[in-house]
């Protein structure tokens, strides 16, 4: 059965939720979502990949590329400097980001990620195309699905985004094999199509 995870980003904690007061990767904190509502704060993220993707802190792009390459992400440091100029990326993250397992309470998200199946997310999107006429463009790369292509890329083009998830987000978020993701912004139409169609 599909599960919804919502990712809010604020300058203040949301009431209600504890603060989980730990450095973990930005995909870790999306599949503890599954299960539980939470914040951090944005310098809790210590993935390289996350915090380029979701605009915290400088990130110097020859650095990043090495590590891509080291990762076995990239074949040379051009082409991951490639990969990473053409991503959608924030360009400053808030302080705070809140985790949750859709819905909960009166915590409004940004972003919601879909966790399903190839047959419940292909689904929906044929459901969402039928209601709205509109086609999902997405762009994926098996590299920074979480952070880049289910969480940046939704927010700065308002558009949602289908992903394969990648070597980290997969085990990170707890995918299983025939998992996908599917992510879009909160007040999208989208959003309403999909949401009303998840069978819970």
């Amino acid at each position: 059965m599909s599960e919804i995870v919502g990712i809010k980003f604020c300058s203040r904690p949301p009431e209600g939720i504890g603060r989980v007061n730990t450095k973990d990767k930005h995909c870790h904190f999306i599949g503890r979502g599954r299960r539980e509502a939470f914040y951090i704060r944005s310098e809790d993220i210590d993935c390289p990949l996350a915090r380029f993707y979701l605009g915290i802190g400088q990130t110097d792009i020859e650095d990043l590329s090495r590590t891509l390459v080291s990762w076995d992400d990239a074949s040379d440091i051009i082409t991951a400097r490639s990969h990473l100029e053409t991503g959608i990326r924030l360009g400053k993250s808030s302080q705070v980001i809140a985790y949750f397992p859709y819905p909960a309470g009166d915590i409004k998200p940004d972003v919601l990620v879909v966790i399903g199946t190839a047959q419940e997310i292909k689904n929906m999107v044929q459901k969402s195309c039928a209601r709205t006429g509109e086609r999902i463009k997405a762009s994926l790369s098996g590299i920074g699905a979480a952070c880049g292509e289910c969480t940046a890329y939704p927010l700065v083009t308002g558009r949602a985004n289908l992903s394969v998830g990648c070597n980290g987000s997969r085990p990170g978020i707890g995918l299983k094999n025939g998992e996908l993701l599917l992510a879009f912004p909160a007040d999208s139409k989208l959003s309403d199509t999909i949401v009303r169609n998840i069978e819970r």
